[in-house]
């Protein structure tokens, strides 16, 4: 059977602002090596800021191939002009532009069967849903998502929770129930409808119809008494926040040792480190101590919900190659890194509620910077960490590190799938 290509999410919207977020990032563009010859033969003498510059630099995590185009102000591209444009674009045409900027924010993964097109929530656009849908643009993201080829695996069987597996059939069917819990419309918090998902993979992997619901989810009255397990699972998300920008997330072997000391660092939730995303330093134990409101505004909800759903969808909690259960501990952490994003932009403001305008940020951190970089999880203690992001015990656990002081109440009961 032949593979799926472009399975478009068909409620995603996204049309170009050209805000140049994407272009002012501390992260590296990476430029396909026969691109820059384009760029060495052009003249760009018109552009003050580019004369006498150097375009792009070897490629810091040594890729063959491939170059990083320079910064110039600040964390910006070299290429972005002042009126917030690509003077790639502008000049050589939209083909002359990175691969990588061409999709942004295009996000494509596969699947058993298919190839799924959704979007990066990073993007202000995609934030907004503003633009026309992804079902009215296939042949432009036919033009810019590459295929990988691989066949279809029909006969794939995937991992629930231990030794627990799912036919596709089935695998469909429950995260079809899951990406339900994260609909905008329906009622609950964004950690009650995490409660219900954790839920529907316990009652699956048991074959129960009778566990008892969830009634709330209750955050601890300090996250440093939280599990150890819970505490490092969240410092190896946020650890690519303490690196160096020019670093990658593919360390030698060296690199990889040094990483413990400082995440178990991180696990104690104090300390001060330089936020990368943030462009500051970040005190923890302020962060995490901040009080704000104990429930998300309705705006700041449906985006984080836009977003899981979207993550459902796509089918990645079975793309890290962890289980179903791996992989949506692994989503519940990127939320928690973005609360933990927003409560910093909070605490600097002095406000006491997490705004739309704090969550927008913290997810913007989360997707175009940890979400998108190796795992820790693939890195270091590689056998303890996945061991924990497949215990439903430590997912709860976990599920209750950024909820504000005070309960959430699940305000729906939780049915057997």
């Amino acid at each position: 059977m032949p593979v799926r290509l472009q399975v478009i999410e068909p409620n995603a919207k996204f049309s170009c602002g050209s805000c140049g977020h994407c272009c002012d990032q501390p992260w590296r563009t990476a430029i396909e090596a026969d691109k820059t010859a384009a760029l060495d033969r052009h003249d760009f003498s018109k552009y003050p800021q580019l004369v006498g510059k150097t375009f792009y630099h070897p490629a810091a995590d040594g890729r063959p191939g491939y170059f990083d185009l320079a910064k110039g102000e600040g964390t910006k591209c070299i290429f972005l002009d002042t009126d917030r444009l690509c003077i790639i674009h502008k000049e050589l045409g939209p083909e002359a532009k990175p691969a990588m900027c061409r999709q942004f924010p295009l996000l494509s993964s596969r699947t058993w069967v298919d190839e799924r097109v959704s979007l990066n929530y990073a993007c202000p656009a995609v934030q907004r849903n503003d633009g026309a849908a992804l079902a009215d643009q296939t042949n432009e993201i036919a033009a810019v998502v590459p295929v990988s080829g691989r066949p279809a695996q029909s006969d794939a069987r995937i991992p629930l929770v231990g030794k627990v597996t799912l036919s596709l059939e089935e695998n469909d069917a429950l995260l079809n129930a899951m990406a339900e819990r994260f609909d905008p419309a329906r009622p609950g918090s964004i950690w009650t409808r995490f409660a219900e998902c954790l839920t529907l993979i316990i009652n699956r992997a048991t074959n129960r119809t009778d566990a008892p619901p969830i009634d709330a989810i209750e955050g601890f009255d300090r996250p440093a008494a939280a599990p150890l397990a819970t505490r490092m699972l969240f410092a190896a998300t946020l650890q690519p926040d303490t690196l160096p920008g020019d670093l990658t997330g593919r360390m030698g072997l060296v690199g990889r040792l040094t990483l413990i000391p400082k995440m178990m660092s991180l696990a104690n939730l104090n300390g001060t480190y330089a936020s990368r995303v943030l462009g500051r330093n970040i005190t923890i134990q302020a962060v995490m101590a901040h009080e704000v409101s104990s429930e998300l505004d309705a705006e700041s909800t449906a985006l984080l919900c836009r977003c899981m759903h979207s993550r459902i969808w796509q089918r990645t909690l079975i793309g890290t190659r962890l289980s179903i259960l791996g992989g949506l501990h692994q989503h519940i952490h990127d939320v928690n890194a973005a609360l933990f994003f927003a409560r910093a932009e909070a605490a600097t403001s002095g406000g006491t509620a997490l705004t739309l305008s704090h969550v927008r940020r913290g997810l913007a951190c989360v997707e175009f910077h940890l979400a998108n970089q190796t795992r820790v999880f693939s890195q270091v203690l590689k056998g303890w960490l996945r061991a924990k992001l497949d215990d439903p015990a430590v997912a709860f656990s976990s599920l209750r590190l950024l909820v504000p002081r005070g309960t959430c109440k699940l305000t729906t009961q939780v049915g057997p799938h």
